[in-house]
């Protein structure tokens, strides 16, 4: 994981927020400052993010694809299948989270910046999916991720299911390597520069020493 200045591993960050909020905005950005930065080195981008696909009537297709430009992309659509929504989850394929997600997330190699976005209530029944989520939680590549906001409503009709998928996502956002954002479309600007300096800040600061450096 990336080290501060006092050579203390920093914490991971998980972004939360309603829905048009910005998270995969911002995580985009993330991802485009770390693969093609103004200063310094690229940093190579792992993990998965996810895509909604709506139709004519109103059914949201969900599917995984790959965060970094270097990850391999030639899977069919079918296997990045996710599952759909129309208000609540319609169906959901355990399978891919549990495959393609699983893969992606280990693809992950030290030096690196390791995307999770956004990890929801349909990851339920993806027992080895989750375990994966944590495992990368406990280790030392740095994390971006999103999780789904759960302080009002669910996606979800029956209680039981609802209580299941809550558990594990409070215990991402309460895991005590995790730096957690509530983002609100009057913050996100101000979120987004601190969880840039979190990542890339010492490469900034490298920069403003060296430009004062005297000649």
């Amino acid at each position: 994981m990336i080290k501060n200045k006092n050579n203390t591993t920093k914490l991971h960050v998980v972004l939360c927020a309603p829905k048009k909020t910005g998270k995969t905005t911002l995580i985009r950005r993330i991802i485009q400052e770390a693969e093609a930065p103004a200063i310094g080195s690229p940093m190579p981008v792992y993990g998965f993010l996810t895509r909604r696909s709506a139709d004519s009537g109103g059914i949201h297709r969900i599917y995984m694809f790959p965060a970094g430009l270097g990850q391999t992309d030639d899977i069919p659509a079918d296997a990045r299948y996710l599952g759909s929504t129309c208000g609540r989850v319609r169906d959901v394929c355990s399978e891919t989270f549990e495959s393609y997600g699983t893969a992606l997330i280990r693809s992950a190699r030290p030096g690196g910046l390791l995307i999770m976005d956004e990890i929801g209530h349909m990851e339920k029944d993806a027992p080895l999916f989750l375990r994966t989520i944590f495992e990368a939680l406990d280790g030392d590549i740095p994390i971006l991720a999103s999780v789904r906001y759960t302080a009002s409503g669910s996606e979800f009709s029956d209680p039981a299911n609802q209580a299941g998928s809550i558990d594990y996502l409070d215990r991402i956002k309460h895991h005590p390597r995790v730096r957690l954002y509530m983002l609100t479309g009057e913050n996100r600007e101000g979120v987004y520069t601190e969880v840039r300096n979190h990542f890339f800040g010492g490469i900034a600061d490298r920069k403003e020493e060296r430009d004062h450096e005297p000649v």
